[in-house]
């Protein structure tokens, strides 16, 4: 009986120590891990203490603990024994004390493959061992011979050691000498040579499930290098990188790291890391600008000074090569750098603008003088409140911001600015577009679809390649999007009543550009791409969606179909019966011309050859006519493939059948050929109608698609324009009649 309760839950697997030593093996769940091992190593004779040794599993290469075995231990599991954590971590202690430079710089590689593992960097920060690696870095010189390489693995394990360690533990080397070591490093022509020079390539970041890793590749570097018995100068790691992933960390987790960063480390010595030619780099060195950005308490003056960089040229450079997918960590570092540089119109946006401040003033006045004459009034500008002119800029967002937006276009488009102005000075009050109420909205707009407004999450890693593509490009994106609100107001011959309508449709087409599927590079594909979205086509998806959504739309556009195809056949009819001039086959060489006219009441095609007149010929000087009742059909000779018949050739050529004896085989022919398509089109379709069929050609779809697409906008009363209304998926339900009808009303 206890054998059987023990053996449940139990999971097969095996042991292995060495090629010569492997076991299968039952582990038992309620066997500790101590048991488990010391039947192993009493199984393959191994001799030591039992807490030099451990359980790693070979499908994760992890170390098997208590915490983690249920999820180690799994049918088939093979369990591998190696040495334990703690004497790893003495060895690497006893290593770093007292052996030589070339031991020291192997283990150091070891150090970095085995801080991996959280039980490894515990037993290793008991013995004092970072410590140890603070001091090693501060006694070796940098870029001489063999220390380069002791010095790069030592600054390597130092990050990855800390940053299992947590946040806390960088206060640790708040130490002036090795903070200094570590800038002299970045600032150095031998480490930016190197990073300049190095052959590019690309690595697979990765990102934990809870929490996107800074500098997750340089683990993968690590395992790289864990294979190497010997470290030389060829293999040495980049030491600039490893110095600028430890500087970050500094300025973000500790609370005068930046300050005594900033003070040694200029943004000119960073900014020439962000490189296309060694993408890891670009990523550790966009870390610490972005961290020191975050730190800054003048970000304007901070940004001032990566503009001066051309920061944003070389992360524009980037771009093309960097995926969300596989450069998972620079694309992080990108949106983080956009968060800022975004949020640098945070501030304006929450400021309200008044005229007791000099500065809003002048710009207010800037606009009046820079569009009008000495003479003109405040109203052509479109204020909301000619009495109070900061009425528009109360609102916040976007506040202050409109109003640097407005300044921004007027100095760079004087022009076109004073040329929108102008042109409300020929339209009725109640049909101009009123520029500052738009320009307000327009800011809005993009403050809130750009996200400016919202807290850095710190996880994102998708960004708009278009905010790299010029400074100060929100102001620019304003200036194509204000010209954007003129003409869409116009093209909706909208009224003053009708302005919260223009700015729901502006707002769909700069959402239609911004957030769609194609990422948009440029300002010239945004101004390209906004003005592939008319109006029109914001209509046309509207009812699309309600289409599809609504199913009254559908039963009306199913009602409406029948009386409008109708109408399309009757205009058919109608073209006909104004009478068209047909060319004839040249198998005929009597007959050059053919002109055929529709009769009032639609019985009879009167037609004539050769008709000689500078005007339509009247019915009466038609001398042929043809019954429609005699009509059996009517052949496209484009859909011939092969005839008998010379001359059929034309791909605007029909003929017409019909049989005016009333016998079999007696069938003859009247053939024409059109001039253009549309006639084409009519009279083939109109000459179906005559035989109580449909017009069913593209031109009579497409005018059928149009009247249907109007009817429905009469219909719903213009509905698509009135904001938060929605259609009933369903018809109502009509309520009952009441119990008797004696009630009256009275007028009195």
């Amino acid at each position: 009986m206890v054998d059987r309760m023990k053996s449940e839950g139990s999971v097969k697997g095996a042991i292995w120590f060495d090629e010569n030593n492997a076991q299968q093996f039952e582990f038992f769940p309620h066997d500790s891990l101590e048991k488990i091992i010391s039947q192993a190593l009493q199984t393959f004779n191994v001799p030591g203490e039992l807490s030099e040794w451990a359980l790693v599993s070979e499908q994760s290469n992890r170390y098997i603990t208590e915490d983690n075995r249920q999820d180690e231990l799994k049918p088939g599991v093979v369990a591998m024994i190696k040495s334990s954590p703690s004497k790893l971590a003495e060895a690497s202690i006893n290593i770093l004390s007292c052996k030589t430079d070339n031991d020291i710089a192997n283990e150091l590689v070891n150090i970095c493959k085995y801080a991996e593992e959280f039980q490894y960097v515990q037993e290793f920060e008991k013995r004092d061992g970072i410590n140890y690696l603070i001091e090693l870095i501060k006694r070796t010189p940098a870029f001489y011979d063999m220390h380069c390489s002791t010095l790069g693995y030592a600054l390597q394990a130092l990050y990855l050691v800390l940053e299992i360690m947590g946040t806390d533990y960088w206060d640790r080397i708040l130490d002036n000498m090795i903070i200094k070591k570590m800038v002299d490093i970045v600032k150095s022509d031998q480490s930016k040579k190197k990073v300049l020079g190095a052959e590019q390539f690309s690595r697979t970041s990765t990102m934990s499930t809870n929490t996107l890793t800074r500098n997750s590749s340089i683990r993968e570097s690590d395992y790289n290098s864990s294979n190497n018995k010997n470290v030389t100068g060829d293999k040495e790691p980049l030491m600039g990188q490893y110095a600028l992933s430890v500087l970050d960390s500094v300025v973000r987790f500790t609370e005068t790291g930046n300050e005594i960063i900033c003070n040694l480390l200029d943004v000119t010595d960073i900014t020439i890391y962000i490189t296309d030619q060694n993408m890891e780099c670009s990523q550790y060195a966009l870390a610490l600008l972005n961290a020191m950005f975050s730190k800054a308490d003048n970000k304007l003056k901070f940004n001032e000074k990566l503009m001066e960089c051309n920061t944003r040229v070389r992360i524009e450079k980037l771009l093309p090569s960097v995926s969300s997918e596989y450069n998972m960590d620079l694309s992080h570092h990108i949106s983080e750098y956009q968060h800022y540089i975004m949020a640098l119109h945070k501030e304006p946006s929450e400021t309200p603008v008044s005229l007791e401040n000099a500065v809003h003033k002048s710009m207010l006045e800037k606009i009046k003088i820079d569009a009008l004459t000495d003479d003109g009034e405040w109203s052509y500008l479109g204020f909301s409140n000619e009495e109070d002119l900061t009425a528009d800029f109360q609102n916040c967002p976007p506040g202050f911001l409109a109003l640097q937006c407005i300044n921004h276009f007027i100095l760079k488009y004087r022009d076109k600015h004073r040329e929108m102005i102008l042109e409300q000075l020929s339209k009725d009050k109640d049909r101009r577009c009123p520029f500052v109420r738009a320009a307000a909205a327009v800011t809005n707009i993009l403050y809130q679809q750009l996200r400016i407004g919202r807290d850095y999450i710190g996880v994102e890693i998708d960004f708009l390649p278009i905010l790299f593509s010029k400074d100060n490009v929100f102001y620019e994106l304003f200036c194509i999007s204000i010209l954007l609100f003129n003409t869409t107001w116009h093209e909706m011959h909208a009224k003053t009543s009708d302005f919260s309508k223009v700015v729901d449709v502006v707002n769909e087409q700069l959402q239609f550009v911004l957030k769609g599927e194609k990422k948009i590079n440029n300002l010239e594909e945004f101004k390209t791409s906004l003005n592939n979205i008319p109006f029109s086509k914001i209509q046309e998806q509207r009812l699309k969606s309600l289409e599809k959504d609504s199913l009254p739309i559908i039963e009306l556009r199913e009602k409406l179909k029948p009386g409008l195809q109708d109408m399309v056949n009757k205009q058919r009819l109608t073209v006909l019966e104004a009478g068209e001039l047909f060319a004839v086959p040249r198998t005929n060489k009597s007959r050059k011309s053919l002109y055929c006219k529709l009769s009032s009441n639609h019985k009879f095609l009167h037609y004539g050859f050769n008709i000689d007149s500078n005007t339509a010929p009247s019915i009466e000087e038609l001398p042929e006519k043809l019954s429609i009742s005699d009509l059996e059909n009517i052949v496209l000779w484009k859909d011939l493939k092969k005839t008998s018949r010379r001359g059929l050739d034309s791909p605007l050529g029909f003929s017409i059948e019909y049989n005016q004896s009333q016998m079999a085989g007696e069938v003859k022919t009247i053939d024409f050929i059109a001039r253009t398509e549309d006639v084409f089109s009519y009279w083939t379709d109109g000459i179906k109608v005559l035989k109580d069929e449909d017009a069913s050609n593209k031109s009579a779809k497409e005018h059928l698609s149009m009247l249907l697409e109007m009817e429905l906008k009469i219909r719903q009363l213009d509905i698509l324009d009135i904001e938060g209304l929605s259609l009933p998926e369903y018809k109502p339900s009509i309520p009952s009649l009441p119990d008797n009808f004696n009630f009256h009303y009275s007028f009195n």
